[in-house]
């Protein structure tokens, strides 16, 4: 039997053959093993991208915009050497802009007895209209409007004045403290117009207080908003604005309420002031107010503070002004008529 068999010797070509073939069967055998437990992946080392990577260059891009950001809004300036670093918003010279935006006082309205009765018959027989929209601006709102010239009486601490509220949601909460007020000294609320989220551009760019004054004819306004503006830096356009309302008010005694600030503004009650007439303007941003639930609106007690200062400014101080005892009573009911808006559904320009 042994003569029969093929003799393979380990140096022969034949056994060197049947190594290899042994070899690569184990390696392709245990290749098979090995991708049955880790999936095989198709991308080379070079093609993986790092998580870390990725958050890494956003990083890069983002933190160095947001400290510029940071820098723009802030009110100091950065120096090295003898080089500032100028910002992306810049500090504006507030006080010049407004200096060179100001326009000259107003020539006051000359009054005589026949106007004085002539007004008071008007405003007897006058009926405010109640609702929750204003009917002279559903028609035609967009054309040119003039006011209707009318003169007004002569101001004493004995005038019954016709009062006229206009303003931001603040409004809506400083009307019930200044209807005691008025009920106190004798005076009428005849109208609330709350314009919700309202701005200077609202007031001053649109006809619509035009359009109120001329309806109501009041003898006093109360003007009160800028809880809205208190982050704006686009001064120069809400100045132009602000003075596009001042002269909307020419010939009426006012009271120009500043915004009641949470937070310090960016220069807004300054606009506000400088178009105001000088006296008539009360700054508010002063005052500490106890805040509502939202922390941006007074409370309660914050508005019959708040009121309280501004009795006593107008009595005392304001250019325009007229009796406000304190009143005996709070919290009498509100009985004008209040007409809201919101800017959001009614820009008016």
């Amino acid at each position: 039997m042994a003569d029969n068999e093929d003799q393979i010797t380990p140096d022969s070509p034949e056994a060197t053959s049947a190594k290899l073939n042994s070899i690569s069967s184990s390696d392709e055998h245990a290749r098979v093993s090995d991708g049955e437990k880790q999936p095989k992946s198709s991308a080379t080392p070079h093609e993986k991208s790092s998580p870390w990577l990725i958050i890494w260059a956003g990083l890069s891009i983002s933190l160095p915009l947001l400290l510029l950001y940071i820098y723009s809004c802030s009110p100091q300036t950065l120096k090295l050497g003898q080089l500032e670093l100028k910002q992306i918003l810049g500090n504006q010279d507030i006080d010049a802009m407004l200096a060179a935006l100001d326009e000259p006082e107003p020539v006051p309205v000359k009054v005589t007895h026949d106007s004085t009765s002539n007004l008071a018959r008007d405003s007897a027989d006058f009926t405010p209209a109640f609702g929750g929209t204003i009917p002279i601006l559903n028609k035609n709102y967009h054309q040119p409007f003039v006011l209707p010239p009318y003169e007004l009486p002569v101001f004493a601490d004995t005038t019954k004045h016709r009062i006229l509220l206009i303003g931001d949601s603040e409004s809506g909460g400083l009307r019930y403290p200044l209807n005691d007020y008025c009920l106190a000294n004798g005076h009428k609320i005849i109208l609330s117009l709350e314009w919700y989220s309202a701005t200077t551009f609202n007031f001053g760019r649109s006809d619509t207080i035009q359009k109120i004054i001329a309806k109501y004819k009041p003898t006093y306004i109360f003007l009160v908003f800028g809880l809205n503006e208190l982050y704006a830096r686009d001064l120069k356009a809400r100045k132009i604005a602000a003075n596009q309302l001042a002269k909307k008010l020419r010939g009426i005694p006012y009271a120009w309420i500043g915004p009641a600030n949470w937070e310090e503004d960016n220069g807004i009650s300054k606009v506000f002031q400088s178009s105001a007439d000088s006296g008539a303007y009360f700054l508010t941003k002063k005052l500490t107010l106890t805040r509502a639930g939202d922390g941006r609106h007074p409370d309660v007690q914050g508005y019959r503070v708040w009121m309280d200062s501004i009795a006593t400014w107008i009595q005392t101080s304001s250019r325009y002004k007229m009796l406000m005892k304190p009143p005996r009573k709070r919290g009498r009911p509100f009985r004008a008529p209040v007409i809201t808006i919101n800017a959001a559904n009614y820009r008016g320009y």
